[in-house]
């Protein structure tokens, strides 16, 4: 009986010593405690005194983190070492060095997030990571431990890109590793000892609804490892019926891109099912046999109307214009290696964490498909073609909110736009401010002056110099202007060249987005403000400047993403047009281990 009640009391002390260890704040792992025997001692002390008639020996003492620290050092292979092992040191003392990656499937849920972040380029840390746990060799607590400190650099980024994710994600090598704060830390401990760590891991990843058809889309082009056909580098383009010596590679392009299925029998093997002579041909046979086979060969350089239909489908892949033309940017796009490809989807997966989880309702502008969507409580209401800035006047990522509409809009032409698009021409023709609707004034208060622009010596500079276009059919802006705060003076417009939206490649802007579908946009607004088409039609016909409040701010998001996943589940690329696209050059150089990782 002494016995049982020994062995039940020993194990309250130890349930008590770890449970208290557990529940520590995270923050205080980080430095060594003085005596990690001592809270063992107070424990048995106390049962002691209750119950003084049992003679109870102190458990062994807990390892502490200068021994955990040893411990995992010595665990991993030469020359490997461990990132955060200040962290890791107090968090694996705290649970005497218990394994917390045991489950299988655990570890495959995180390696393939991990393998994502690799693949994306986004900092070489994750490749290495990635390098390691592609070894199957390395195991036991060195397994563990290199997860474990891999998890902790992934907890850094999930939870500083939502604020950072605009530098992180679109500027090469700017995102460095630190440790993340205590309490993320102290998560992860409260999921590992409560068995919540699958939901924890699940958590970490991007919550977009897109997510999921990306991540599947990723695994067969990853799986493509041969090496990709390329067409040689023609200025001209390759139009429905030439003949080119590319087109055997466009074909090969084609099947592998999924967009063409491949033949059962090739048309080379018929060819030469078709041409072998007997020996017993006659010397005119062997010639007309000989003319078959120079017509076969020819018939297999011509982009036939197949090649064409397969060029289109690409083509809508791709945002590219689909009439079947292969051009400059069609060939570009065609020559792009799966791995290359891989790297920019898994670098978009990131750049998911930066939308909202789902289009509830808000105007959502994709910078480089030169795209708007208005949603209205998830129903897409409508869809426009847009022109954003050109790649010296970049469109910048935001997030903002319409709050009126300005019917009849004046343009007040910012001061860089003054000084080198406006003044150039000015110089050139001296009628050219007059004849574009062009007000001057001298200065930038409301008082300001109007001046003569002939007065005007625009050599001595165009900084005191304020310039306005009056409203009109002319006017820069449109007939519709939509305000939203911020900083850079960026908002959605009308514009009176509607001829551009005709364009495939459509940065063209000095930053703000023109907007095709304008007036419905406008329409559809101002109805919602109280405004009936009446109003609308004889505002415009005035032409007087009217602001429109929106009784509802209602979000706006310019964004950028150069892949995605299309409604079939086929994955979309869009031309890289500022240079964001960079640090996927650097996750292409860990594709072997990152293959291993996802399979």
């Amino acid at each position: 009986m002494l016995l049982v009640k020994r062995k039940t009391l020993h194990s309250l002390i130890m349930g008590c010593t770890l449970a208290t260890l557990v529940s520590s704040p995270v923050s205080a792992w980080a430095t060594e405690p003085e005596n990690t025997s001592s809270a063992v001692e107070d424990v048995a002390s106390t049962a002691a005194e209750v119950a003084p008639v049992i003679a109870v020996q102190p458990p062994p003492a807990s390892i502490n983190v200068s021994q955990s620290r040893e411990m995992l050092t010595a665990s991993l292979p030469a020359d490997v070492s461990l990132k955060y092992l200040s962290e890791l040191a107090p968090i694996y003392a705290a649970s005497d060095m218990k394994l917390m990656w045991a489950d299988v499937q655990l570890q495959q849920q995180f390696q393939q997030q991990l393998a994502e972040m690799a693949l994306a380029g986004i900092n070489p840390q994750f490749g290495q990571w990635a390098k390691l746990l592609a070894d199957t060799q390395v195991t036991g607590l060195a397994r563990d431990a290199i997860l474990s400190d891999a998890l902790v650099g992934y907890l850094h980024f999930v939870e500083g890109v939502g604020a950072n994710g605009s530098r992180w994600l679109y500027n090469s090598g700017s995102y460095k590793l630190a440790a993340p704060s205590a309490e993320r830390l102290q998560q992860w401990q409260v999921a590992v000892h409560g068995g919540d760590m699958t939901k924890f891991i699940q958590s970490l990843a991007p919550q977009n609804s897109q997510y999921a058809g990306m991540h599947k889309a990723l695994r067969p082009i990853i799986g493509d490892a041969q090496p990709w056909p390329q067409m040689e580098d023609s200025k001209q383009s390759l139009r429905p019926g030439n003949t080119s010596q590319d087109v055997p590679v466009l074909r090969d392009i084609l099947t592998r891109s999924g967009v063409m299925t491949a033949k059962k029998e090739s048309s080379e093997q018929a060819a030469q099912d078709k041409v072998i002579p007997s020996p017993e041909a006659s010397a005119a046979t062997a010639v007309k046999v000989d003319e078959e086979t120079k017509a076969i060969a020819s018939e297999l350089l011509v982009y036939t109307p197949d090649l064409v239909d397969g060029v289109k489908r690409f083509q809508q892949m791709y945002g590219l214009e689909a009439d079947g033309v292969i051009g400059r940017s069609t060939r570009d796009s065609l020559n792009m290696a799966p791995q290359i490809r891989a790297a920019v989807l898994a670098l978009n997966i990131q750049r998911l964490r930066l939308l909202p989880n789902a289009m509830n309702t808000g105007i959502f502008v994709n910078i480089p498909d030169f795209s708007l969507a208005y949603y209205i409580n998830g129903e897409l209401i409508l869809e426009s073609k847009v022109i954003v800035g050109s790649s010296s006047r970049k469109t910048p990522l935001m997030s903002s909110a319409l709050n009126n509409v300005v019917v009849n809009p004046p343009w007040n032409v910012p001061t860089k736009l003054i000084r080198e698009d406006i003044v150039p021409k000015a110089k050139r023709d001296p009628e050219y401010l007059k004849r574009a609707g062009y007000t001057v004034y001298a200065g930038w208060g409301n008082n300001a002056e109007a001046v003569d622009p002939s007065t005007i010596d625009w050599s001595e500079g165009s900084s005191n110099y304020r310039l306005q276009q009056a409203p009109g059919r002319s006017n820069s802006l449109g007939r519709f202007k939509f305000n939203m705060p911020n900083n850079d003076a960026i908002y959605l417009h009308d514009t009176p060249n509607h001829r551009l939206f005709d364009r495939n490649m459509r940065a063209l802007s000095s930053g703000c987005i023109r907007v095709n579908k304008a007036s419905e946009l406008a329409g559809m607004l101002l109805n919602d403000a109280g405004w009936d088409d009446a109003k609308i039609q004889g505002t415009l016909k005035r032409g007087s400047t009217t602001y429109a409040p929106i009784r509802e701010k209602i979000p706006v998001q310019l964004y950028y993403m150069t892949s995605w996943v299309s409604a079939d589940g086929n994955p979309e690329f869009r031309t890289d047009i500022y240079g964001y696209d960079r640090a996927a050059k650097e996750g292409i150089k860990e594709l072997a281990q990152v293959e291993k990782l996802l399979h």
